[in-house]
């Protein structure tokens, strides 16, 4: 396309020149310049650039972009009612937590994971033991807080005895589990 519009230009030129100071003899035809018709369906196809068509090299094919990694699950989260209780033997006054054995409660004298616990605000917290905390029942419990966990995650006195909380299974182990126990 460009090459004809450049050919059609020196055209105009040489017949306005020969014009002006005669052809003598000189044939000016399509056929002695060398024009040929395109078909008009070229013009609509993608103009390449000329580095491209020029240097294959260039013209290199593009790695397809990889697949998407799918992103993890989100951790699982439970809302419901917490207790408090004094505490776990070995750990004294320290913030700890017992799970429902469902949510990964269980006892080993030693910790078995942890668990995000939100109510006023969050905290990350150790579970060392488990408990019954009703589960299965109208008044089920997700979580039984020590008495230093409580002040961790509420402004609420212990006396109130229960308050709403959300608890996250942060922690991949009790999350797996969790997930496993619950899978349809």
């Amino acid at each position: 396309m460009i090459r004809l519009a450049a050919l059609c230009a020196a055209l105009v030129v040489v017949v306005v020149t020969s014009t002006a100071i005669g052809l003598n003899g000189i044939d000016l035809s399509k056929a002695a310049l060398g024009v040929r018709r395109q078909p008009l369906e070229l013009a609509s196809q993608p103009m390449t650039t000329p580095d491209a068509t020029a240097d294959p090299a260039l013209a290199a094919p593009v790695e397809p972009a990889p697949a998407a990694t799918p992103l993890p699950p989100p951790d699982p989260a439970v809302a419901g009612i917490a207790s408090n209780y004094p505490g776990t033997a070995g750990y004294g006054s320290q913030a700890v937590v017992a799970l429902p054995g469902a949510l990964g409660g269980a006892y080993t004298g030693e910790v078995v994971g942890h668990v995000t616990v939100c109510a006023d605000r969050c905290a990350r917290l150790p579970v060392v033991d488990w408990c019954q905390c009703y589960w299965g029942t109208s008044d089920q419990r997700i979580v039984d807080l020590s008495h230093a966990a409580w002040g961790v995650v509420s402004n609420q006195p212990l006396s109130r005895g229960l308050i709403e909380v959300r608890v996250i299974l942060d922690d991949p182990v009790l999350a797996r589990e969790y997930r496993e126990a619950t899978a349809g």
